[in-house]
């Protein structure tokens, strides 16, 4: 029961933030309608048509984006229209705090193409040292024959980078990746980087990665990309490999990897074990609501460099299926010549007919971890009968593993487990002879479709899943099931990555997702941007005026978002209204 103290304290906050959105509509409209001439005057204009002596107008436009990326302020937003851009270009401006972003996008719904054809240089769009700045809505492709580039690169240090909505293609090569960001700077780290709704496809990243985070990165999200069919690692969280010059901070970290689709890579050497979605020596790091398929290995936390850990990251609510060898792995694979995965979390992942080869990999695949659990998950195993391994060289490290569902269609007593060397013939003499999953089920999940080629693992009425997962599991504040639905509704959370049956969250997903500019000025991951959150789900969302209030926020923020891009002054005049916010709270 809350205490009066917070009540009365949720209710201020019911009323400031009436004060607050509507201050914030009124300025906003003021902003529009009033100083339409000082947007413009932060707007500049890209066309095939264009010359780079012109002032850059809409009437008299740029020709080409390079000419953009050398010349403009912070705050301003460039304007690219439809065409082919036979470049590759270098950011070479930066946007600040008060003066806002420097946005570089296709105008409207134009297509907009980067052509590196035959142009020098090793990536398409090279970032390097820049903060506040944003990519979005162009073609990126051609960029054939490199060794070691990128159709994005971003480098150095850097805070407040966005790239999205970006298709990337054809890039091809030697290490030839879509999207890589290598912090390098021991100084300055590349934070609050937002990597989201991009396309990564037909791509040679081998022996590199697709889309890569590797050194000194803090603070990103990683959110609704899609990769496929390249020749390596879909999306990579890269710590210890020297990318950084101080240990302490050559990793990727802090970090959410949400919502995206990874399917058909394969590496092209070694043997294949590619992963979808690979935390490679990255720590603090969630890896949610992901659907990766006809990989490899379909999601692997692991640790290549020996002496160095990968800790404290959580895999939960994601599909994982079809894939060639595996599908969820963890563990130093060659420990201690490589590193090892301490503290790790595999939760309410539904893993179906993985190991389609046949390599006797099973569902799970357990290498070198200490303090690690694997709980609430769906493992559906493929015709081969393999429902997990545990290396054996894992023989005195503590692992949990518990209230699970197992399944294979062949029956209990034909499944096999290798457990740390020893192979158990059967489900019952796994469970006793390794003192595992005591709460653990072996039964049919019910999936809405077990068909090999596309299934539905969503969970049908009757689902032994159903309100069977640990009855200690209790939901982190931001925690949703694969389709942004709660994550527990009824008496105990679900086993798998489907929720059966809420339909409570469906106001709250579609607000989730959409743009929402308090996060610009606090934080995603912020602790102000958490309980304004708070404010939002406990109070607001209770009431139908709340309810209209909070519609009337989302719909607006896109237009404040672009006006404190465009105008430091109404950027300032937004942060002043927070905090003045904020200061009433504590009061």
């Amino acid at each position: 029961m809350k205490s009066n103290s917070l009540i009365k304290k949720l209710l201020s906050f019911s009323v400031v933030g009436i004060m607050l959105i509507t201050g914030l509509l009124a300025s906003a409209l003021h902003q529009i309608f009033s100083h339409a001439a000082l947007s413009d005057s932060n707007s500049y204009y890209v066309a095939p048509s264009g010359d780079d002596n012109n002032p850059g107008t809409e009437s008299q436009p740029w020709a080409t984006i390079q000419k953009a990326c050398d010349t403009v302020s912070p705050g301003s937003t460039v304007y690219v229209k439809a065409g082919t851009y036979h470049e590759k270009i270098s950011v070479e401006v930066s946007g600040t705090a008060d003066g806002g972003y420097v946005t570089i996008r296709n105008y409207e719904d134009d297509r907009v193409v980067i052509d590196g054809t035959g142009v020098l240089e090793t990536n398409v769009v090279y970032i390097e040292n820049k903060d506040y700045i944003k990519i979005i809505g162009f073609e990126i492709c051609n960029n054939l024959n490199v060794s070691d580039g990128s159709g994005i690169r971003i480098e150095g240090s850097g805070e407040h980078i966005e790239i999205s909505n970006n298709k990337i293609y054809e890039i091809r090569g030697s290490d030839a990746m879509g999207i890589t960001v290598y912090g390098t700077d021991a100084a300055k780290s590349i934070s609050h980087l937002k990597v989201d709704g991009n396309q990564i496809y037909n791509c040679d990243p081998a022996h590199s990665e697709a889309l890569t985070l590797n050194g000194n990165v803090d603070n990103f999200e990683v959110t609704n990309n899609i990769v496929r069919d390249v020749n390596n690692i879909g999306i990579d969280f890269i710590g210890g490999e020297r990318m950084c010059p101080d240990d302490a901070k050559d990793a990727a970290r802090n970090g959410v990897c949400r919502g995206n689709l990874v399917y058909n890579a394969h590496s092209s050497y070694g043997g294949g074990y590619a992963a979808g979605i690979y935390i490679d020596g990255g720590n603090h790091i969630t890896v949610e609501r992901n659907i990766v398929h006809n990989c490899d290995v379909g999601i692997e936390v692991g640790c290549e460099i020996g002496g160095k850990v990968a800790y404290d990251n959580l895999v939960r609510d994601n599909f994982v299926f079809n894939n060639d060898k595996r599908g969820i792995e963890f563990g130093g694979y060659e420990y201690p010549t490589t590193g090892k995965v301490l503290n790790c979390k595999f939760f309410n992942n539904s893993c179906f007919n993985n190991d389609t080869m046949g390599t006797g990999s099973g569902e799970l695949y357990i290498e070198y971890a200490e303090g690690c659990e694997v709980k609430n998950n769906i493992f559906y195993c493929s015709s081969q009968n393999r429902l997990l391994v545990v290396s054996a060289v894992n023989s005195n490290n503590i692992i949990t593993l518990d209230y699970n569902l197992w399944f294979a269609n062949a029956g209990a007593e034909s499944v096999t487990i290798d457990w740390r060397g020893e192979v158990y013939e059967g489900y019952s003499a796994y469970i006793s002879g390794s003192g595992q999953d005591t709460h653990s089920q072996f039964d049919d999940p019910q999936f809405v479709s077990n068909a090999p080629v596309n299934p539905d693992l969503h969970i049908i009425t009757g689902s032994p899943a159903i309100d069977n997962g640990d009855p200690a599991f209790v939901p982190d504040p931001e925690e949703l099931d694969i389709d942004g639905g709660a994550r527990v509704h009824g008496s105990r959370v679900d086993i798998g990555a489907d929720e059966y049956g809420d339909t409570s969250q469906t106001t709250t997903t579609t607000i989730e997702e959409e743009t929402c500019f308090i996060e610009e000025v606090y934080g995603t991951h912020s602790e102000t941007t958490a309980l304004l959150r708070n404010l939002r789900d406990d109070v607001l969302l209770k009431t139908p005026e709340g309810q209209e209030m909070i519609r009337m926020y989302y719909e607006w923020s896109p237009v404040v978002l672009k006006m404190m891009e465009e105008d430091k002054d109404f950027r300032k005049s937004v942060i002043s209204l927070f905090d003045a916010m904020l200061h009433l709270m504590v009061l």
